[in-house]
């Protein structure tokens, strides 16, 4: 396949049924548990949801956004209904569970204990603003560590930002931007190349790693940058564009390498799918819009058209229909896999949406 060829309508079409249509299949295999990753079609299961159950809960929302069935609107609403344990949860990852899990839902289908929800966690996300760090920390829940209260990270940006400004409350919208000024500038460079996190120290953020070198790190500051330039405009939008330049430079349109510093490494076709999010996010905030759109689609075919996804079922590989194993996650201490999970799921589908004007 030449990497220049786009998705056509149809492969767009079939995709987006496929990878509704799994949602059934991986409800039945986890037995009403949250879903948090599968290798080789085994699933490992959360009661409670983790990080990731915000994502399988936002799939529904979202399934029942486009089909209308009311029964998929009960299962979205039971599962957001089961996340509200995680709201005073210790973690900026708190966002990335109530704006998929909960926001949404009042977003799409006006669900009012979702629409509570969404209000109760982005007030208790603003009430932990750090003042002297001039952010919310990460926190030391959902993987944040001993040394969370002093980390910054920017996988949640975007959706922090989401939930924050989506608030009815003043004071909650008003943190919102602070936390993004304070996390772009901590984990950015001049060049458009982000860490996935920075470290606070005696007034003074240090960045932990390579900036850039982390593909989905770049992907989440990509989506956290289109999100601030949809909320607040410039500079944010000069500083998206920026990324993007840096991605296109850095990556192109294949998939990308986990860490650019491991050849040998996995790739992450999940990261190219959120960086594909971005640029289409962005492409409608600029009139100079065609090569974000062109390098969104080229990313998306690639990936869609690669042995990580089938609209079918593919015993030759045990691929069953719809399931994106595109996603790089860390299994263990030190061992990053290939996994179908429903982070992954999710930025496959919104992204194919977007591609086609029905984001949003």
């Amino acid at each position: 396949m030449s990497v220049s060829e786009q998705l056509t309508q149809q492969e767009i079409d079939a995709a987006i049924a496929a990878l509704l249509g799994r949602l059934d299949s991986i409800d039945a295999a986890c037995a009403g548990c949250f879903p948090l990753y599968a290798r080789d079609g085994r699933w490992e299961v959360s009661t409670g949801g983790s990080w990731m159950g915000g994502f399988w809960a936002g799939l529904w929302w979202l399934r029942a956004r486009l089909g209308g069935a009311p029964s998929d609107q009960t299962k979205a609403a039971e599962l957001c209904s089961r996340l509200q344990t995680k709201v005073s949860s210790d973690s900026l990852n708190r966002s990335l569970i109530f704006w998929h899990g909960a926001a949404l839902g009042d977003l799409w289908h006006g669900d009012e204990r979702a629409r509570g929800l969404a209000e109760r966690a982005a007030a208790e996300l603003a009430g932990s603003f750090n003042a002297r760090m001039g952010c919310i920390a990460l926190g030391c829940e959902m993987g944040g560590g001993r040394e969370g209260r002093r980390r910054i990270s920017i996988d949640p940006l975007a959706s922090t930002l989401a939930l924050l400004h989506h608030s009815r409350q003043t004071w909650v919208r008003e943190i919102a931007e602070q936390h993004a000024c304070t996390t772009l500038a901590a984990c950015g460079t001049a060049d458009g190349a982000y860490a996935g996190g920075a470290v606070y120290d005696q007034g003074l953020f240090s960045r932990e790693g390579q900036a850039g070198n982390w593909s989905r790190g770049q992907a989440w500051a990509m989506l956290g940058l289109s999100r601030a330039a949809h909320c607040y405009g410039e500079p944010y939008l000069s500083a998206a564009l920026h990324a993007c330049r840096y991605w296109q430079h850095s990556r192109g349109v294949l998939l990308p390498l986990n860490q650019l510093d491991r050849p040998d490494g996995v790739c992450d076709p999940s990261a190219g799918v959120m960086s594909a999010l971005a640029m289409l996010q962005l492409a409608a905030l600029t009139p100079v819009n065609q090569s974000l759109l062109e390098q969104a689609n080229r990313q998306l075919a690639v990936v869609v058209r690669s042995r990580y996804f089938s609209v079918a079922d593919d015993p030759g590989r045990q691929c069953a229909a719809g399931a994106f194993t595109g996603n790089c996650y860390r299994t263990r201490e030190g061992r990053d896999e290939l996994v179908e999970s429903s982070c992954g799921t999710f930025f496959l589908l919104v992204s194919l949406l977007a591609l086609i004007g029905r984001g949003g």
